[in-house]
């Protein structure tokens, strides 16, 4: 065998070696590289279930938590109501009974002797005050009765989905309920302005959708907190989209607004632009996740230090499962 032979069989050996190294390389990194793929949604998923367990826990304990406690104020705000009716009539009665007395005394019918007992006695007391203040005091405790008679309705329907059940609901009463259970919240000088057109009713389970109500105004509220003029807008209107008609709720703040650079971060579970301390960063991954499973989508536009929109929307008809 010649030298130059020698050579080529030498450098066909070599050859036929590397593409073999590099083919076992490729099998190896494609290897690699789905498992890593595998491991990556892996681990999606694996946040996907965390995010829906810690989602139905908050459900279900915010369900029962509300359910209790419109329970255990049902019970006595009954009793008091009730009571203030007999109130009423008592009342009533007493009124008449002091007007009778001060129409005899100023018809002189009483003797000398009652009529000055009873002067002094309407004097000293200052009854004929007390007469008119009353009907103002009991008016103001019926207000604040029927004011805690609507939370009471409101915890109510709040807990109403605390299962999985779906029911013909009309979102407009998900939203009235969920600002009287935050009225406190929004008592600090914040002004709603709500526009509700009129929409018709679909199939969802009430307590989710209230739970996503709750969690954009508290988002709301929050961002308004140094806001010199706070305010906060919500309508409702029926749209025609592209396949289908469409409900669209949206909750405008004029707050201070999420940067640029985290707009699209922030339906990721655990993500949170709010100090440490302030939040979870669940929120709204959950109504996220809660829209989607009703076949609806939420979309955020912002501006910093303009506010933020959230705009909700979800199909008239519920979408047929495959």
């Amino acid at each position: 065998m010649s030298e130059t032979e020698a050579y080529k069989q030498a450098w066909l050996r070599e050859k036929q070696a590397r593409l073999a190294a590099e083919e076992l390389l490729e099998v190896k990194a494609r290897d690699l590289y789905l498992a890593n793929q595998q491991l990556m949604e892996q681990n999606q998923l694996l946040k996907e279930q965390q995010a829906l367990m810690i989602r139905n826990e908050k459900l279900a304990t915010l369900g029962t938590l509300s359910a209790g406690v419109a329970h255990e104020i049902n019970n006595p705000l009954a009793f008091v109501l009730s009571n203030m009716d007999s109130l009423k009539r008592y009342t009533a009665a007493y009124n008449s009974l002091l007007e009778l007395n001060t129409h005899w005394q100023s018809q002189n019918q009483l003797p000398p002797a009652l009529a000055e007992s009873l002067a002094a006695l309407i004097e000293e007391q200052d009854l004929e005050f007390v007469a008119e203040d009353i009907q103002d005091l009991l008016r103001d405790t019926d207000e604040g009765l029927i004011r805690l008679r609507d939370i009471v309705q409101s915890l109510r329907h709040f807990s109403h989905g605390g299962n999985s059940e779906r029911t013909l609901y009309n979102l407009t009463e998900g939203l009235d309920s969920t600002l009287k259970v935050l009225q406190n919240e929004l008592k600090q000088g914040i002004n709603v302005n709500c526009l509700f057109e009129p929409i018709p009713p679909i199939h969802c389970n009430p307590g989710e959708m209230n739970q996503v109500f709750l969690n954009l105004i508290m988002n709301a509220c929050q961002a308004l907190e140094q806001s010199p003029e706070p305010q906060i807008f919500i309508t409702t209107a029926t749209e025609s989209g592209q396949d289908r008609e469409e409900i669209v709720i949206r909750i405008k703040d004029n707050g201070c607004g999420i940067p640029q650079d985290k707009l699209e971060s922030v339906f990721d579970p655990f993500f949170t632009t709010k100090p440490v301390g302030k939040g979870t960063g669940m929120g709204l991954s959950i109504a996220y996740g809660i829209l989607n499973e009703h076949g609806g989508n939420i979309i955020v536009n912002s501006a910093e230090g303009k506010g933020t929109c959230f705009e909700i929307r979800l199909p008239v008809e519920e979408p047929q499962a495959d």
